[in-house]
């Protein structure tokens, strides 16, 4: 499996959409910053919450990079099933598990790529436009972000289940930038309809654990509900994507 990994990491080296899809993204941490700052250009002071350690916390949590991940992994993983290059992987002997796990990984560490990326951009921008604020940075904003790089961990690990079982790079792309915000909207208007029995529906979300963790400051309560549903999420993507595929001829 060794071989197929560093199929996969070469692969994803030379891979364009990933240095666009990044690109894309630190581009627009740059542009939403720059827009803050002309929307707030008048005021006398600025909002509390526009400063480095904020725009840090909560760069993670917004749809920029969920909608980057919801693009690139489709891209990535797709390629190999639409080009037909995945036959000669397993001609070679390798196993559909081996295939599945390697890509997988290739993936998950594409995506710890962007989000470390990201929050470091995020940081040095608002620092660049708005100073370090009268928060301090302290152990727990460092247990927050690695709680949110383990959510974004799961929400790309649902975006492969979705390329993996459809193969398909455009209907793959389409689903992973709707479903979540499909998903948002029925989940809400159940909890609407649920909300005399006390039940929330959209709590067990994965954007919603994500969301949780968008500040500088989250109860330990809120931290372990959202790192369970994280590796939750994970786990159950994980699994039933390979159930879905394990037969599957190519």
């Amino acid at each position: 499996m060794g071989k197929l990994l560093h199929f996969e990491f070469h692969k994803l080296i030379r891979q364009k959409s990933f240095y666009i899809c990044l690109a894309v993204l630190l581009g627009m941490l740059v542009v939403s910053a720059e827009t803050s700052q002309l929307i707030y250009a008048d005021s006398e002071t600025l909002p509390p919450t526009l400063n480095a350690l904020d725009n840090l916390m909560s760069s993670v949590s917004g749809s920029v990079l969920k909608m980057i991940l919801g693009v690139f992994i489709p891209l990535f993983v797709c390629e190999d099933f639409v080009s037909g290059t995945i036959r000669n992987v397993i001609t070679r002997g390798y196993t559909r598990l081996e295939i599945f796990f390697s890509k997988l990984i290739a993936v998950l560490c594409a995506c710890v790529i962007m989000t470390v990326l990201c929050m470091a951009v995020a940081y040095l921008v608002g620092l660049i436009f708005w100073g370090t604020g009268e928060g301090s940075f302290t152990g727990e904003q460092v247990k927050i972000l690695l709680c949110q790089l383990l959510v974004t961990l799961a929400i790309s690990s649902l975006f492969y289940a979705i390329s993996t079982v459809l193969q398909k790079t455009g209907g793959a792309i389409a689903v992973c930038l709707v479903l979540p915000m499909v998903l948002g909207i029925i989940l809400t208007l159940a909890d609407t309809a649920l909300a005399e029995k006390e039940i929330q529906l959209s709590g067990y979300w994965i954007e919603s654990a994500g969301a949780a963790l968008s500040s500088a400051d989250v109860a330990a309560d809120e931290l372990k509900k959202s790192l369970l549903t994280a590796l939750a999420y994970l786990a159950v993507t994980t699994a039933g994507s390979w159930f879905l595929i394990r037969k599957r001829e190519y």
